[in-house]
């Protein structure tokens, strides 16, 4: 189980959806709607809105990698052992994270035992793009 990394990447996701609602709560914070924070749909386009753009955007600039990844330490890489490409990046975005929009986030339930099912630990979002997520070896000295 240790080399699936579940743990820490269930850490790395639970890090990422911290820092896009705390992001929401700014945002939110900002608008006049005289509704507060319960339920506040400003709130939860924010979110969603904020968690896709760094889902993308910080994978594009750190070689395939989210937020939750550079903070737990893991990598990702192609089943041939590459970078992801940009086409990779795009589908673990709108075909691994889009379902968890439309379900409610009911899809990472599927996700989390597509991981303890796949001999690699592979997700939902991994098996799609053709991807591993990795513990990242640190550099020799």
């Amino acid at each position: 189980m240790s080399e699936r990394n579940l743990f820490l990447r269930f850490i790395g996701t639970g890090l990422e959806f911290i820092v896009s609602g705390f992001l929401a709560i700014l945002y939110t914070a900002t608008q006049d709607t005289g509704r507060g924070f319960d339920p506040n749909p400003v709130f939860w386009k924010a979110f969603i809105i904020i968690h896709v753009s760094l889902l993308l955007v910080i994978p594009l600039l750190a070689k395939g990698r989210t937020l939750g990844m550079l903070l737990t330490h893991l990598t990702i890489e192609t089943n041939a052992g590459k970078p992801p490409n940009f086409m990779q990046i795009l589908i673990r975005v709108i075909l691994g994270f889009g379902p968890v929009i439309l379900t409610q986030g009911m899809w990472y339930w599927i996700s989390f035992v597509t991981g303890l099912m796949d001999p690699k630990g592979r997700g939902w979002s991994e098996i799609i793009s053709f991807t591993t997520i990795k513990w990242k070896e640190p550099p020799p000295e």
